[in-house]
């Protein structure tokens, strides 16, 4: 056979294979692209629900925080503003979701407005106005305008995408609450939370790179306001050599107790300083995993109880005993004509160690 219809045949066998797998081939392609686009569905997946009860969605667009470096500083992930309409109700909701609860709760505080009354909302919430904000694990929620019903509002909060949940910071509990300004808290996590609020303290004295945390609050004083943050830092020792750096800052009033640093910036009066300092106590919380000891797991409980068992056999036995010859002697009375001692003895089983 020549050489040239031998590769000509090659060439033949190639397209035709070709040809099978081309349909394959396609579908693969096909397949990619479906997974690619619902890849990116999912990744692009909407925090808010196009329905809340009676209420529809119109409009929905991303929400940039104004303040981006105070929001990365807590943790900012993602946000969602929605518009929804009822008839002629209106609905704003916005929902911002930080990386932890601990960010949350920072942004929380963050955005409170100063004249919010408190409402009995997610884990903790405000109203101001037409507006209520609220912290909810990782969430903050905002809402403004016409108030949603509970249930669907609920609804809504149980499928909220990447939600986590732990409990409130422990510093949080630590803050004096004589002279507390309602809404004036702020968590502080880094330096740019701490350069507006107190400028006069650097970040070199906080030492933020310890994991270092604060909690700053108004207080009514006598004549005045008092600005106090209070900071935590994770051993007695790193706050001890923290309180030293804190103390060469003259704009402040400082207090050291376990691992906390309370620090008034700016007092108008060193004395009612001293007052509001002197209500900052640390006391250490012990955790104790093990399953206490319970009255059963005592050795001289167990003796005791086995004393108390052998008792009660011992006297079950005497009152068996007595039972025994009380009913002979019973019978004996009652029918005195038969012979109740032979027949009942037989019945006994005897070993006549007398015998022996």
């Amino acid at each position: 056979m020549p050489r040239s219809l031998i590769t000509q045949r090659r060439k033949d066998r190639k397209v035709r294979q070709a040809n099978l797998f081309a349909p394959l081939a396609s579908f693969a392609s096909w397949r990619a692209i479906l997974l690619f686009t619902l890849v990116s569905v999912v990744a692009s997946a909407a925090i808010l629900p196009q329905r809340l009860g009676d209420f529809y969605q119109t409009k929905t667009q991303a929400f940039t925080p104004t303040e981006a470096a105070v929001y990365k500083e807590y943790g900012f992930d993602a946000a969602e503003k929605s518009q929804y309409a009822a008839g002629d109700r209106k609905l704003e909701i916005s929902a911002l979701r930080a990386k932890d609860p601990t960010g949350a709760f920072g942004m929380y505080e963050w955005l409170r407005p100063p004249e919010a009354k408190s409402v009995d909302m997610g884990e903790r919430g405000v109203e101001a106005g037409d507006a209520t904000y609220f912290q909810y694990g990782n969430y903050v929620i905002i809402l403004r305008g016409a108030k949603p019903d509970p249930e669907p509002l609920e609804a809504m909060l149980s499928i909220l995408p990447r939600f986590e949940h732990s409990a409130p910071p422990p510093l949080v509990k630590r803050m004096p609450l004589e002279g507390l300004i309602p809404n004036s808290e702020r968590y502080i996590l880094g330096p740019v939370v701490l350069a507006k609020l107190a400028p006069s303290i650097p970040p070199s004295v906080v030492a933020f790179h310890y994991g270092t945390e604060a909690q700053m609050a108004e207080y009514a004083a006598g004549g005045g306001r008092l600005k106090m943050a209070l900071f935590s830092y994770p051993t007695p020792q790193l706050a001890r050599a923290q309180a030293e750096e804190f103390q060469k800052l003259p704009s402040l009033v400082v207090k050291r107790s376990g691992v906390l640093i309370a620090a008034v910036v700016d007092p108008f009066s060193r004395d009612e300083a001293e007052k509001l300092l002197a209500h900052v106590r640390y006391e250490a919380t012990l955790t104790w995993s093990q399953q206490p000891l319970s009255k059963r797991d005592n050795i001289g409980d167990l003796i005791l109880n086995i004393m108390l068992l052998c008792a009660i056999l011992a006297g079950l036995c005497v009152i068996a005993g007595l039972g025994v010859g009380g009913f002979r002697i019973l019978l004996s009375k009652i029918l005195p004509g038969r012979d109740w001692e032979s027949q009942i003895d037989r019945d006994f089983v005897r070993l006549h160690l007398n015998d022996k």
